[in-house]
């Protein structure tokens, strides 16, 4: 039997995947659409280069398309236990690179918005995903 409780934090793992989703997709538009506007709008170091444009916008892609692999976890949390989990590591791991890229490779350190984004969006959704599968793992006992 399914309680209020069960479907309380399984509705909120769904509701901050889906904020993860669009706050990568609205990123990855911007990197793609407008880069320097992107940039700009994040207090980013500007990158004067020719070929800045180019991985700007790649990265745009990247993220949209990594954005639309986050989707099995928000439909179905439970039953593609895999792409949640893979969801919630992918986010982590991208926080980890951004504090890491201004900790130790000297990047500036507006580039904490990101890292810091990414991380707590990737805690949260972690604590959830443990909060659901310990009341499943409890309730098929």
């Amino acid at each position: 039997m399914i309680t209020r409780a069960d479907h309380i934090t399984t509705r909120a793992l769904q509701v901050l995947v889906a904020l993860g989703i669009a706050v990568d997709a609205a990123l990855g538009a911007a990197a793609l659409l407008s880069p320097d506007s992107l940039t700009s709008a994040l207090f980013l170091p500007q990158i004067r280069s020719f070929q800045a444009d180019i991985w700007q916008r790649s990265f745009g892609v990247l993220t949209l398309l990594l954005a639309s692999m986050y989707v099995p976890a928000l439909v179905r949390p439970l039953r593609d236990r895999y792409a949640t989990a893979a969801a919630i590591t992918s986010r982590l791991l991208l926080g980890l690179f951004w504090y890491w890229a201004v900790t130790f490779a000297d990047y500036a350190r507006a580039y904490l918005v990101l890292a810091y984004l990414e991380g707590s969006l990737g805690l949260l959704q972690a604590a959830l995903y443990v909060a659901v599968l310990r009341r499943e793992y409890l309730r098929a006992r």
